[in-house]
């Protein structure tokens, strides 16, 4: 079998295992192609300039350091109302875009992370977590304090753990799990140095 006809298999299963839509645009953002999962999304582009969609995450990103060259990744993104998580890849003459499907991942974490006894209320801030919303985003979106969210947040983190479920997807997993984690600073050996 052709080397190159493996490998283009691999790839688009690949992208069918991940549910990913794919779009080729020109360097003005000119849709070139588009498949199917792409067209149903966005609907019929080739030919046309795009200019919502990921089109808009990519012109509001002032962060890129080159404008026509590198990667760029928005999660969570609401396009065509629905999320993904969006991977942009630059090149001098293309713009590759990847739509990845989030809402069944969304539902299923929920229905998982839902089994470790929560409140109604701490599973509405839970689902809002898993959409990505920043804690300011959740006090207004419920409208309570943030002191209000703080106790639901250590309440979820405290029911989970207790059942043996994962806490990474919290925000403040990355310090507040790993300093739980590490012994007191009292406990930790000295270190020495030597000349």
């Amino acid at each position: 079998m052709d080397m190159l006809a493996t490998d283009t298999d691999s790839l688009s299963e690949a992208l069918l295992d991940g549910a990913v839509a794919v779009c080729v645009k020109d360097g003005d953002g000119r849709v070139l192609t588009q498949d199917l999962r792409c067209r149903r999304i966005c609907g019929e582009r080739i030919g046309r300039i795009c200019t919502d969609g990921c089109m808009a995450l990519f012109a509001a990103d002032h962060d890129r350091q080159w404008r026509d060259w590198g990667s760029s990744v928005y999660g969570n993104s609401t396009i065509h109302g629905a999320l993904f998580d969006v991977t942009m890849i630059c090149g001098p003459h293309r713009i590759t875009t990847f739509l990845q499907p989030l809402e069944d991942r969304y539902h299923g974490a929920l229905a998982h992370y839902t089994r470790a006894g929560l409140t109604p209320r701490e599973e509405e801030v839970l689902a809002l977590i898993l959409r990505g919303e920043t804690n300011t985003g959740i006090g207004a979106s419920l409208g309570i304090s943030r002191a209000t969210l703080r106790t639901h947040l250590n309440r979820i983190y405290t029911k989970l753990r207790q059942r043996g479920m994962s806490t990474e997807f919290l925000p403040g997993y990355r310090t507040r799990d790993k300093l739980l984690a590490r012994p007191p600073a009292a406990a930790q050996p000295a270190t020495t140095t030597t000349a």
